[in-house]
């Protein structure tokens, strides 16, 4: 009884620090339903059914109700509706060739290639509320695949020209010990995380400046871009253990998720991850009525992760460097003002470089939690002094 004890004492603390950090009053936590016990647990299957091609559509009838708190096992499947892998007869490692691929690609011209799971509608989520998606567990299938598109028929990955082959391999994974071979000699590491894990589009999202058309003809979102609901986001620090919080922009926000990787560089310059299908991902929506978050954030066992998103890469690192700032600057464990948080951000937050192929280019600051080693004294924090010398 006392381990049990302990074990629950954990969870309520790490709970109480996330308020903390991502909410600005620890008190607030106690109003969100994190603070109970685990609701019910739900299965969602990838099908037909369940299954969209590329495209978010508000009008797309839920497969599934829940409340917050309830966790969820979700499955998904590989590119355009589970046609993009080896073939199931045999282990030879033969899927479809590039010209299949050019061809799905124009077949859903506009949209993503990425097969979504979903809508997952949470009851009680309201515009303007933020939606905590703890991702629990993530169980991938046994292929995953990597290809760029011919440079000479298709503008896309970050060097087109210099590639006007196509380039397509398909892997089998060893899903028990982590690992897939690249080539003979190499061997990687599988990281598996969601690609694209989103809530309901924005409504006041801003037109295209690059590409095709954000909606089509029926008023859907492609999928293709990274924006403020999440979406298309190549956050390769999402793992099973991590926490995304997402602004909500309808009732029952509205969960899909899809384009399952199981390894990704920052960057993902040839166009594509590891992208692979899961068995199962499973998360926890949790509805906070009291934080208020305009962009993407997560966290992780070690980092405070900021995002940022926009055609232009420098655009989207101002982005993620002012959402940083400003979390710095209101978090209260030790004030701040937005100068000292600039300089802190200069010092000590690592902003990568999240996607560049996916026409808004993406970029992640991470605040490592290790820097905050006390809690500060009550009352405004002391002036700082300058530093002299060169």
């Amino acid at each position: 009884m006392k381990r049990q004890a302990t074990v629950v004492c954990v969870v309520v603390l790490f709970a109480f620090a996330t308020c903390i950090a991502f909410g600005q009053h620890a008190p607030a936590r106690k109003k969100s339903a994190a603070a109970a016990p685990a609701g019910k647990h739900y299965t969602l299957p990838a099908s037909k059914e369940n299954v969209q091609w590329g495209w978010f559509d508000v009008n797309e009838k839920p497969k599934l109700a829940i409340e917050s708190g309830d966790r969820v096992s979700i499955e998904t499947w590989y590119h355009a509706l589970d046609q993009i892998k080896p073939k199931p007869a045999d282990h030879t490692l033969e899927g479809p060739m590039m010209d299949d691929l050019a061809r799905l690609r124009k077949e859903n011209d506009g949209g993503g290639p990425h097969s979504i799971t979903g809508p997952i509608y949470v009851n009680g989520a309201e515009p303007g509320d933020t939606l905590e998606i703890r991702i629990l567990k993530i169980v991938p299938k046994e292929y995953g695949q990597n290809f760029n598109l011919p440079g000479k028929q298709f503008p896309t990955g970050l060097l087109p020209q210099e590639f006007p082959e196509g380039f397509v391999r398909y892997y089998e994974l060893d899903v028990a010990r982590k690992t897939t071979q690249f080539k003979p000699g190499i061997v990687l590491v599988l990281k598996p995380f969601p690609g694209v894990i989103a809530v309901a589009p924005d409504p006041n999202e801003p037109k295209e400046k690059a590409g095709p058309p954000i909606k089509d003809a029926q008023g859907r979102t492609s999928t293709l871009r990274p924006w403020k609901n999440g979406s298309n986001m190549d956050l390769n620090e999402l793992q099973a253990g991590s926490t995304l919080f997402l602004p909500v922009f309808v009732k029952g926000a509205l969960i899909w998720t899809g384009d399952s990787h199981c390894l990704q560089g920052n960057g993902e310059v040839n166009l594509e991850a590891m992208e692979c299908a899961y068995k199962e991902i499973e998360i926890q929506p949790i509805v906070h009525k009291d934080m208020k978050i305009e962009w993407p954030r997560a966290e992780t066992k070690d980092y405070w992760i900021f995002t940022g998103f926009d055609e232009d890469l420098i655009e989207a690192m101002k982005i993620a460097v002012r959402n940083t700032i400003d979390w710095l600057s209101l978090q209260k464990m030790v004030p701040m003002d937005r100068y000292e948080a600039y300089a802190l951000a200069s010092l000590s937050a690592d902003c990568r470089v999240t996607q560049v192929v996916d026409i808004r280019k993406g970029v992640h600051c991470m605040v490592p939690k290790s820097i905050f080693v006390k809690q500060a004294k009550k009352g405004p924090p002391p002036a700082s002094k300058p530093v002299s010398g060169r």
